[in-house]
């Protein structure tokens, strides 16, 4: 390709200055004398060779599967033609098919989050995108993944803690990378451009999207990426619409990535997305569903990233750096009529005593840093590496809420101060070392990280604490082991692994410092009379209504007066033991399939339940225990004629109390889930169609007193928690196919919810029933490149 197809920009799409910086230098790149010519001194005849960079790109005929799955480690990477195969709306529905992996939450992104081997907090589920670490805390709230599935090329799902990822990641880390232009440039072409057009036909969602890319000289690739998404409400299976989801938004992404030497790249890109104002459950992960209504979501997030990698041949550094900038501005708005937590639901009173608006607005900052060095060596029969890091994250969060009356501002919400929703900071530096060593048949990876923790109260709730005599800095250090032995059994291709973790969960700001009856455990039950005696931290039984009256013992009361936990709670602790079968074949030639399969059990043993914390024989303690026990069955298949996948998981456990006599079967993680796909391909590879089959059995969830369409009650009553009963698994059939019409020309097609099925999302916190889901879905896309 030798000229640069200039098409108009999409209007009302506003480039950040990184944005348009690199597409005023791709342009002018592409626009250039090349380097041989330009950069010669004058009467000088010497060309100026650069440095030999090779152009990775994978023609559009050829297979290359969808699953990546390393036989030691509880991974599957989506490669980028299962991203595209999926024509996936949120990186949500990119990963739902994972073994170990479902999503909680919704209808929309803002409301979703991930859930891995049951865990779905965000403290438990890490996401990161090129290394950049996304998300903070955030009541009644999605997992902060706001990126557009177009500009991923890869997506990792580790399942489990790591000692690389993060720390009080005790479910695992989703890490996404995005693409560069040689991810999109053939082989012999320098630049391009392509064109993408989307439509579902469930929301009438439009997908319009523009790329520019080029690799002008042997140093430089560029990108520049934009994308828009337009659609009206969502359909549920009876044809009525599931009111306020229509939504809009935009993605725009630049990267530019500099090749400065042989052994020294540069990265440097931006990613901006900005969407709604959506529809989003205000207790999409918490709570009974609908319990509080519903919110106007808007969002605005932005991610700045400076990558390097320094490598220089036969040589022990091998080094690899981020430094990262995460912003996040989220504006919720509440009214009457669709909201219960912050307006008044009757409209009875006078209108100076009514609020029927209130708007909250959270302030995310996260500044990531990572280095860590890979040493490769050979002692004799001995091979081995040796990777030592630092990883610093610096999470900062401001919230305010202004509601539509006066009076309740100044009274309840000074200079919009909210006690139940503290700002804090939550900053955290870690070291790990982690060796691989290899003998034989043998591979034996000890390893082990220590973080250092301080987290601080800001604003008005550190003001409040210090004018208490409590302490609003806590710090905390924790060293968590790690071990992994692998055996690659002779004359096979099977290798087992046993793996063993420790890990921890520290406090959420919220936990630390939230004040507030529905706020904080150190706080008055809600729904009983505010006597001294009615606390968690007071040993009476909390629900018991005979303990309420009685003479009140100050010194028996362990919580604080200004009823802010603060420094009474203790990180939670984690022992993870984990078995895996792995069966890689090689194929015995190009012409063969590949197969691909891996079987895991997970043993997870979790201690100081954050839920628990009590008062233990007149001591504050968090004597609550779960033991999850599950496995997880992963197979792929991909030849030049049919490709296949299976993915298999389950989870069941107990969650215990010794001090408060409990002992419960574990709710609220996903029903045992099974998921096939199977697809053929012809005409050279241009033309490929198959059948997805998703079958989620039922699960014990938090479901109320009254039957719906997706759950029954059941008898069990958990004190705190609600009534436990039965969430109604679903079988799903989904189609895809894709035609590679000309060499240049894709199109795509697939068909979600084929039999129009009724079921329901899950919940997140406390594993209530979420809200239903779409019903059928016609999904088609073309793409054309210039």
């Amino acid at each position: 390709m030798n000229t640069l197809i200039a098409r108009p920009w999409p209007t009302g799409v506003p480039l950040s200055a990184l944005s348009y910086c690199l597409l005023c230098a791709l342009l002018s790149a592409f626009a250039a004398p090349s380097a041989t010519a330009q950069n010669l001194p004058a009467g000088d005849s010497t060309p100026v060779l650069l440095p030999e960079v090779e152009i990775v790109g994978t023609p559009d005929p050829e297979p290359t599967g969808e699953l990546e799955l390393p036989p030691d480690r509880p991974v599957t990477t989506l490669n980028a033609e299962a991203i595209a195969r999926r024509q996936a709306g949120t990186l949500f529905d990119l990963v739902r098919d994972v073994a170990g992996v479902s999503v909680d939450g919704g209808p929309r992104a803002s409301g979703m989050k991930f859930n891995l081997r049951g865990f779905s907090d965000n403290e438990d589920v890490l996401f990161k995108i090129d290394g950049a670490v996304k998300g903070f805390e955030k009541y009644r709230f999605g997992s902060g993944v706001f990126i557009e599935p177009e500009l991923l090329k890869a997506v990792e799902i580790e399942r489990g803690p790591s000692l690389k990822s993060g720390s009080g990641a005790l479910g695992g880390t989703v890490s996404a990378t995005t693409r560069s232009a040689a991810d999109y440039l053939r082989p012999g072409e320098r630049f391009g451009a392509q064109a993408k057009l989307g439509y579902n036909a469930n929301s009438h969602e439009r997908l319009r999207m523009t790329t520019v890319y080029g690799r002008p000289n042997g140093y430089l690739d560029l990108v520049v990426s934009v994308a828009l998404r337009d659609s009206q409400d969502i359909r549920l299976p009876d044809g009525r619409a599931l009111e306020l989801t229509a939504t809009h938004s935009e993605s725009r992404f630049a990267k530019l990535t500099f090749y400065a030497t042989d052994d020294l790249t540069l990265e440097l890109s931006q990613t901006r997305y900005t969407g709604g104002p959506e529809r989003a459950p205000y207790d999409a992960t918490a709570g009974s569903s609908g319990q509080f209504g519903v919110v106007e979501r808007s969002i605005e997030d932005s991610t700045t990233l400076l990558r390097a990698s320094y490598a220089p041949a036969d040589s022990w550094i091998a080094l690899r750096a981020t430094l990262a900038y995460e912003t996040t501005d989220l504006a919720d708005v509440h009214r009457i009529g669709q909201s219960r937590i912050c307006v008044s639901p009757s409209t009875a009173f006078p209108a100076a005593f009514r609020i029927d608006r209130c708007n909250d607005a959270w302030r995310y900052r996260i500044w990531t840093a990572e280095v860590f060095n890979d040493t490769r060596y050979a002692l004799g029969p001995v091979t081995g590496v040796l990777s030592v890091g630092y990883q610093g994250i610096r999470n900062s969060r401001d919230i305010s809420r202004v509601t539509s009356r006066a009076l309740t501002n100044e009274q309840v919400y000074p200079n919009g101060f909210n006690e139940a929703q503290p700002p804090g900071d939550k900053d955290s530096d870690a070291l790990i070392v982690e060796n691989a060593f290899t003998w034989g048949d043998f591979t034996f990876t000890p390893g082990a990280r220590m973080d250092r923790y301080h987290v601080s109260a800001q604003g008005q709730t550190r003001a409040n604490m210090l004018a208490a005599g409590q302490a609003p800095d806590i710090r905390f250090t924790r060293v968590s082991p790690a071990a992994a032995l692998t055996w690659g059994i002779p004359r096979s291709d099977v290798s087992a692994t046993v793996r063993y973790h420790e890990a921890f969960r520290p406090p959420l700001v919220d936990e630390y410092f939230a004040r507030g009856s529905f706020a904080s455990r150190c706080a008055r039950s809600a729904g009983w009379p505010a006597l001294p005696g009615n606390r968690v931290l007071y040993p009476e039984p909390l629900y018991d209504p005979s303990g309420i009256g009685r003479p009140y013992d100050p010194a028996l009361d362990l919580a604080p007066a200004n009823e802010i936990c603060g420094g009474l709670y203790q990180p939670q602790e984690s022992s993870n033991h984990e078995l895996t079968l792995a069966w890689m074949p090689q194929p015995a030639s190009a012409a063969d399939g590949r197969w691909q399969a891996r079987a895991s059990y997970y043993d997870i043993h979790t201690r100081k339940l954050l839920s628990s914390l009590s008062n233990v024989g007149g001591e504050v303690g968090q004597p609550g225990k779960e033991r999850r026990k599950g496995s997880e069955l992963e197979i792929s298949y991909d030849g030049r004629r049919w490709f296949s996948s299976l993915s298999w998981s389950r989870i069941d456990g107990r969650i215990t109390n010794a001090v408060a006599g409990t002992d419960y079967a574990l709710y609220g993680v996903p029903g045992d889930t099974l998921s096939v796909s199977v697809g053929l391909r012809g005409l050279d590879g241009r033309l490929e169609g198959g059948v997805r089959m998703r079958d989620i059995a039922d699960r014990q969830a938090v479901t109320g007193t009254v039957a719906t369409v997706c759950s029954r009650p059941g008898n069990l009553v958990v004190p705190g928690v609600g009534v436990i009963g039965t969430q109604y698994g679903v079988r799903l059939f989904e189609l895809f196919a894709s035609w590679q019409i000309t060499a240049d020309t894709l199109l795509r097609l697939n068909v979600d919810n084929l039999t129009n099925e009724t079921w329901c999302m899950q919940d997140g916190f406390a594993g209530a029933v979420g809200v239903q889901a779409p019903g059928r879905a016609l999904r088609t896309s073309i793409t054309m490149r210039f």
